[in-house]
């Protein structure tokens, strides 16, 4: 049965099936016509039957008869057209038939009824509309007769060419760089064509311009297509074209300079006739790449400048120009700093690049910093051009400068002294026309003719032989003589000279050339007249009187006489000896035996004191005349003469009473020696010479140590100064003790104190001297530069210090406050180019003194725009406890960034610091303590410190004032635990017997000491509270021996309070058992030198018996057994103390002691005792020390100065001026200063490892002794390298192409050629790694070298191998 109805047949038809019938297999579902197919019920009931037959016919073995019949037609004909007849499908015998067919294709919807018209009785196929290969190709049916045969049909679409290839854009652009390599290949997408077959798309074309000119080089650009090695196939639906993929090929390489874009016709083909195409416009835009370095229009400049040319001023101007774009054609101009070797022999150590700078950007030459034509007349650099490129290309030229001479030399001043030794002096009996010194002048300015020749022009030079010389000063003393030579002179004496009036010529020596405008030179030189033995002694009296008791012990002290010698002191000539002459007899022999007819008195030689040599008889001599003889040491030796009255008083028995027991005096520092301020007095009650009082004085009440800044009148009682006083170096006030004698030896005691007044005696004085700072050019006037500080030990105005600038060069550049030492800026420094101003700040205080050393204040000027940190003041004062604890805050000082600037601000403590007591937080700025503080040592410190901002070289710098503030941490001492003194039971009331002292090393009122007796108990005894002085209260009680034992206290204002306390026995001495003999004096004093020589005597010391009853025998003396006593010896029966030892006061200064005297035959009585106090005189004996010996500092290279880098140390075991010390620098002053206090060494010019790495100078220390001692050291700074130069290659000019020739076949690893590279650093700073990079190849081939890549530590010798 069919599955379908009849061809032509719009409805089915009923009745029975003729023939075999054949199920055809129909579409998916039930078949139209077809039960459930849709039909009417009569056409489901005739197809029912139909199928039953249908089966019974297949059941019964019969088969049904099936044929193919295949059909094309091409696409695109018109409607209509026939395709074929089913029939020929059909065997011969059944074509013949009528029969209509059945179609297994039914639908109003279906394809093939769309597409094709099939007749249904004759089985004709045309075509019903315009056929679409594209769309469908293929058709297929089946077809079945009504006999049963079934043709299997099918329709083949067949492919005309209706379709060109096309491109899925009509444009595309691409972008490529010029350095791309040849055989690169840049995918394009392919054409699509939807026909197939040889119509499909069959290859493309690159269609060259008509118009464009054949290049000899061949195209830049080739197709490639196609996967090579595999032929073409019929693509299956959704394959991919074997065309695929399609790229443009690079032939050769781009050339932007050249063309910097192609324009590109891509076209595609079929394989039709004709053949369609399709077209894909390419444009390529060619990328500029930096491969064209910079040329410069001349291949050398020659210029030339005046060496007075300012810096800035414009020398010539070089050009380059680059072929590039943008940043790779975009040119800078510098100068090379190192210089090609041989391309200058006369560059000084900054070389011929340091003088010269170019513009970046325009190319124009300047002159850098000052020339100096003397110094190097020809400057020889390399100027590099170098491009804006990732990898810049560098391209240099020569440029020669050639320097013009200007009279900027002044003349130069030689000396040669003809004096003997050599020595700036010349003797006082020199006579008019003796040579003094040999005198020659010269000028570096070159000689006229000579500058004529060399430049071409005359020039303004000028030769020894245009100087004048003249000779200013010397009040006619001294004349200039000339030499013979040009240029040659000599100084003489022309007049008569005397040192007594004049012993110190200063005279200006005045050298002037004969340039335009002519320069001069002035020398000062100061000439010493040395002495002669012409100037005789001189007493100060013609006529000196004494008295002395006829009591007095041999060895009494009677007067001191007192001469003077004008000639140079610490000469021989002014040093003098005394003796003495006897002129009247000194008895009558007749009346006493000739031994006891002798002198009685002696003089000695170098003291001048008189003193008596045996007792003395007033009954047979009342008054002795002497002559005293003064003969100096000359040669030869001037003497001179002085009488001497000394009368012989009688004895007493009353002792003089003072009319205070308490003095107190004010006296001026400073006050002159002789000067007297006081007047004590005491009356005694006896007449004619026992009534005559003498007075002494001694230092401190309970010491008896005689005083070194006072004497005493021993007649009228005036106290006067003895020796120069300093208020702010000895004590402020002194305790003395005046004691006054009458003419029999009995005495009586009062205290004085004295307070020494202020006077203007102090001159003001830098701490520190030297200053270092750096700002910006781009400072703008009235900035703070720094604040300088003087301080003056003196009180009140007179240590109030004005500050002013001392002028100089630059110095109207600034200014200064007078009352706060801070240096402003007045103008403008942008017309500065970078450079270090040194001005000097004077300090004055307000008595008019200056400061002996002014204060060095060196500027270091940045050319920055960036301008330095600001502090927000110039000074900064805090205050700490001395007993804060280590790491505890101060303060903070703070500085602010200009506006145009982000960098951080470090902070750093420049100087002031010497011990480390404090540190800084170098971003906070916090100062901390790091060490204890100690008020005593240290009341004031005065730091400064330093802003940087970033790693800009500018700073600033700010004065910090920390004040130590005292706590009550020390108590009062006493000078010793215990005391002992005894007083005779007649003592009266109100009389002084003790003072007590007690020193506390606070201030304020933490220091101020007072006094009182422990004991509640009733006492006979008081105590000045503020004075310390132990008085006798009451009459002391009648019973005796008695003795008190108290206890005084001494006790501080701070809080809370410390005290210290001494034990005071007081013996009340019973008067039967007082001994027959007293000692002339309480205390015994001398001062003795310690470079005297063992055994000499020193001090006698003599006793006396008391009493109308006179011994038959003389006293014997010994001294006290002790350590104290053990570098002496005494004379046991003159009493004379003399050295066992030498002396040394570094490990001595005083020594206490006593000497015991007794009457040999009166034994049982109580032996006397009296107290020596020998003070050893410091000498100048011990040189300074250094510690260490040898100092090995180490400090970073680096573009500005770095101030204090290290501090020397010496020791003087001397003291006072002997042990004063001073710092000098003897070398290297270009790079280093010495603070001469202090002993700092600074850095004050910028440090560079690659032009000196090692630096060796010599410090001398001397003390101010006299003469002075000194020493020195050596002090080796090594500068260590940054990584601050790059690598370079010294064979090859940067920039050039290195050209290597090789012949090919070459084995690999073949050395080609060696190179060698220099860094002017050290260490890792230097260590080089060698490559070659790819980018280096061949322009054409594209072959590289390969290149073997090491690490290697070089040195200059050593070489890289490139293979």
């Amino acid at each position: 049965i069919p599955s379908g109805r009849k061809m032509g047949e719009r409805r089915q038809q009923r009745g029975p099936p003729v023939g075999k019938s054949l199920l055809l297999p129909g579409r998916r579902g039930s078949p139209r016509g077809l039960p459930g197919g849709g039909g009417s019920a009569g056409a489901q009931r005739s197809l029912l039957r139909l199928f039953v037959h249908v089966w019974l016919w297949a059941a019964s073995g019969s088969s049904a008869q099936l044929f193919n019949l295949s059909l094309s037609v091409d696409e695109g004909l018109p409607p209509d057209t026939l395709v074929g007849d089913i029939r020929a499908g059909l065997p011969a015998a059944q074509q013949q038939e009528g029969s209509g067919f059945f179609l297994s294709e039914d639908s109003d919807d279906s394809p093939l009824l769309d597409d094709f018209h099939v007749h249904p009785d004759t089985g004709i196929i045309r075509t019903a509309r315009l056929l679409d290969r594209e769309r469908r190709d293929y058709y297929s049916f089946v077809a079945a007769t009504l006999l049963g045969a079934v043709v299997q049909v099918e329709i083949r679409v067949n492919d005309v060419n209706d379709h060109s290839p096309r491109f899925p854009r009509d444009s595309l652009q691409l972008n490529v760089s010029e350095l791309t390599p040849p055989g690169t290949a840049f995918r394009l997408p392919g054409a699509h064509d939807p026909d197939a077959g040889l119509f499909s798309t069959q290859g493309y074309t690159l269609v060259q311009p008509s118009n464009l000119l054949q290049d000899p080089e061949g195209p830049f650009f080739q197709l490639r297509y196609g996967t090579p090695g595999l032929p073409p196939s019929p693509r299956s639906p959704g394959a991919s074209s074997p065309l695929d993929p399609l790229d443009l090929v690079l032939l050769r390489r781009l050339d932007r300079e050249a063309a910097a874009a192609h324009e590109l016709q891509i076209e595609a083909w079929d394989g039709g006739r004709p053949r369609r195409t399709g077209r894909l416009r390419v444009e390529l835009r060619v990328l500029d790449e930096n491969d064209n370095p910079p040329v410069f229009e001349q291949g050398e400049y020659r210029a030339a400048v005046r060496e007075d040319a300012p810096p800035g001023s414009e020398v010539c101007r070089v050009l380059a120009t680059d072929r590039d774009l943008g940043p790779n054609g975009h040119v800078r101009y510098s100068v090379r700093a190192r210089q090609v070797p041989g391309a200058s022999s006369g560059g000084g150590p900054l070389g011929d690049a340091g003088y010269f700078a170019v513009e970046e950007l325009s190319g124009v030459l300047r002159v850098l910093r000052p020339l100096d034509r003397e110094a190097q007349a020809w400057h020889q650099l390399v100027v590099e051009a170098r491009d804006g490129g990732a990898e810049p290309e560098v391209a240099t030229v020569r440029v020669s400068v050639a320097v013009l001479d200007v009279n900027d030399n002044p003349p130069a001043v030689h000396l040669l002294f003809l004096t003997e030794g050599g020595a700036a002096s010349v003797s006082e009996g020199a006579q008019p026309g003796d040579y003094v010194a040999r005198v020659s002048v010269s000028d570096a300015d070159g000689e006229p003719e000579k500058e004529e020749e060399a430049t071409g022009q005359f020039g303004a030079g000028l030769g020894a032989g245009s100087i004048s010389l003249s000779l200013e000063g010397g009040e006619g003393a001294f004349a200039l003589r000339p030499g013979g030579p040009p240029g040659v002179f000599f100084l003489c004496v022309e007049g008569p000279l005397d040192r007594e009036s004049r012993d110190l010529y200063e005279l200006r020596l005045v050298a002037t050339d004969a340039g335009s405008p002519p320069l001069s030179t002035e020398e000062t030189l100061l000439l010493r007249v040395a002495d002669l033995n012409d100037q005789p002694p001189v007493f100060s009296q013609e006529r000196y009187r004494a008295s002395v008791s006829e009591a007095a012990a041999p060895g009494t002290a009677v007067v001191w006489v007192s001469a003077t010698d004008a000639d140079e002191g610490g000469t021989d000539h002014a040093s003098l000896r005394y003796t003495l002459v006897q002129l009247s007899a000194p008895c009558s022999p007749e009346a006493l035996p000739t031994a006891e007819c002798g002198p009685s008195f002696t003089i000695d030689p170098q003291s001048a004191v008189i003193s008596t040599i045996r007792t003395l008889d007033r009954e047979v001599q009342e008054a002795v005349e002497l002559r005293v003889v003064a003969q100096d040491l000359g040669e030869p030796p001037l003497s001179a003469t002085c009488l001497v009255s000394i009368t012989v008083d009688d004895v007493n028995d009353n002792e003089p009473i003072f009319q205070r027991q308490v003095y107190n005096a004010t006296l001026a520092e400073h006050a002159p020696v002789g000067h007297c301020f006081l007047e004590v007095k005491a009356s005694d009650a006896d007449a004619g010479l026992y009534g005559f009082v003498e007075y002494s004085i001694y230092d401190g009440f309970q010491s008896y140590e005689a005083p070194q800044a006072f004497r005493i009148d021993p007649h009228d009682g005036r106290i006067c100064v003895s020796k120069d006083m300093d208020r702010e170096r000895d004590p402020a006030i002194y305790d003395l003790l005046v004691k006054a004698k009458d003419g029999g030896g009995l005495s009586a005691q009062a205290f004085v104190r004295v307070e020494l007044e202020d006077v203007n005696d102090n001159h003001p004085m830098f701490n520190p001297s030297t200053y270092v700072t750096s700002i910006s050019a781009q400072t703008q006037p009235g900035a703070e530069i720094i604040n300088v500080l003087a301080t003056d030990r003196d009180s009140g105005v007179y240590g109030k210090v004005a500050y002013e600038l001392v002028p100089g060069d630059l110095s109207s550049l600034f200014t200064i406050d007078s009352t706060t030492g801070i240096i402003y800026l007045t103008s403008t420094l942008s017309h500065l180019e970078s450079t270090s101003l040194l001005l000097m700040v004077c300090a004055r205080d307000g008595g008019g003194l200056t400061a002996v050393i002014n204060a060095d204040v060196t500027i270091h000027i940045l050319q920055t725009i960036l301008a330095p940190a600001e502090f927000e003041r110039p000074k900064y004062t805090f205050s700490i406890y001395e007993d804060a604890p280590e790491d505890s805050p101060v303060g903070t000082v703070k500085a602010s960034e200009p506006l145009n600037s982000s960098e951080p601000i470090f902070y750093r403590i420049s100087s002031g610091n010497l011990d480390g007591k404090f540190s800084i937080h170098p971003w906070l700025g916090t100062i901390r303590t790091q060490k204890p503080l100690d008020h005593e040592a240290q009341p004031m410190v005065v730091l400064t410190v330093q802003a940087q901002l970033g790693s800009s070289p500018a700073c600033s710098s700010t004065e910090v004032n920390i004040t130590v503030i005292d706590v009550n941490d020390n108590p009062p001492v006493f000078l010793t635990a215990s005391e002992e003194i005894r007083i005779p039971p007649s003592t009266p009331p109100g009389t002084a017997l003790y003072l007590a002292r007690a020193e506390d090393r606070d201030s304020g009122q933490n220091g101020r000491v007072r006094y009182a007796l422990a004991g509640r108990r009733p006492s006979v005894f008081t105590i000045d509270g503020g004075l310390g002085v132990l008085s006798l209260g009451a009459s002391l009680p009648g019973h005796v021996p008695q003795k008190h034992v108290l206890t005084l206290t001494a006790q501080d204002l701070g809080v809370p309070p410390r005290a210290a306390l001494l034990v005071l026995t007081v013996v009340i001495e019973e008067q039967e058992q007082s001994p027959s003999l007293t000692f002339e004096h309480l205390v015994y004093q001398a001062e003795v030198s310690e470079s005297v020589s063992p055994t000499t005597q020193i001090l006698q010391t003599q006793a006396r018996s008391l009493g109308p009853r006179r011994s038959a025998s003389p006293p014997m003396y010994s001294l006290e057994p002790s350590l104290r006593s053990a570098a002496f010896g005494i004379r046991p029966h003159s009493g004379w103390i003399y050295l066992r030892r030498r002396l040394d006061y570094e490990s001595t200064q005083t020594y206490h002691f006593r000497v015991f005297a007794w009457i040999p035959e009166d034994r049982l009585l109580q032996n006397v005792s009296t107290s020596v106090i020998v003070r050893v005189l410091d000498e100048n004996d011990n040189s300074p020390t250094f510690l260490p010996d040898v100092l090995f500092l180490k400090v970073e290279e680096s573009p500005v100065p770095q101030g204090v880098i290290g501090r020397v140390t010496a020791i003087d075991a001397d003291s006072g001026k002997n042990g004063q010390l001073l710092y000098f620098l003897l070398s290297d002053g270009k790079f280093f200063k010495m603070n001469p206090n202090t002993g700092e060494l600074i850095s004050w010019v910028a440090l560079d490892h690659e032009h000196q790495v090692h630096h060796e100078m010599t410090v001398l220390v001397t003390d101010r002794g006299s003469p002075p001692r000194n020493a020195t050291m050596a002090v080796y700074v090594s500068v260590t390298d940054i990584n601050d130069n790059r690598p370079f290659f010294p064979q090859y000019i940067h920039g050039k192409e290195l050209r290597i020739k090789v012949l090919e076949g070459q084995p690999v690893n073949m050395l080609v050629t060696t190179v060698f590279a220099k860094d002017l650093d050290e260490g890792n700073n230097a260590e080089l790694i060698y490559s070659v990079s790819s980018e280096r190849s061949h322009r054409n081939s594209g072959v590289c070298l390969q290149c073997q890549r090491w690490r290697r530590q070089l040195s200059e010798q050593q070489n890289a191998i490139l293979h």
